[in-house]
């Protein structure tokens, strides 16, 4: 294990759950919790389409696949009625994050690189079998 981690986080940016569809699980999280939604998000890089729900301390991020080959559909595929993908995390520098991460013997998905989430935010997602299970999403707060 590294010497530098622990890693420096600021937040939970939000928690995301795949849904199969993604008006009814808005309308469930609307209804339910009084919630105000964000106005559906499509990312065609990534297969989805999502919608924010945001609380009064954290957002909750629901997503749909689009296509076929959306990562979210392979995991609806092993749970057809949605749940919880992953969790988001926040710091101030994600190129840093990653590196100390990587000197602790935690793998990074996607060949180790940062990229560019759908907000321009610099991203990158951590290997669940690294996070006890957990896949973690580290997002930079600003670039």
């Amino acid at each position: 294990m590294s010497n530098k981690l622990p890693l420096s986080i600021s937040d939970v940016g939000h928690i995301s759950i795949a849904v199969p569809s993604l008006k009814e699980a808005q309308l469930f999280y609307s209804k339910t919790f009084g919630c105000e939604a964000s106005d559906p998000i499509d990312v065609p890089a990534q297969g989805i389409r999502m919608v924010y729900l945001f609380f009064s301390n954290i957002k909750i991020e629901l997503m749909e696949p689009i296509n076929s080959s959306s990562p979210i559909q392979k995991f609806l595929d092993k749970n057809p009625a949605g749940g919880l993908h992953h969790i988001c995390l926040t710091t101030n520098n994600a190129d840093e994050a990653k590196n100390i991460l990587l000197e602790g013997d935690i793998r990074i998905l996607g060949g180790d690189k940062v990229i560019k989430g759908h907000h321009g935010r610099d991203i990158f997602f951590m290997h669940p079998k690294d996070a006890c299970g957990t896949l973690i999403e580290i997002e930079q707060t600003d670039n």
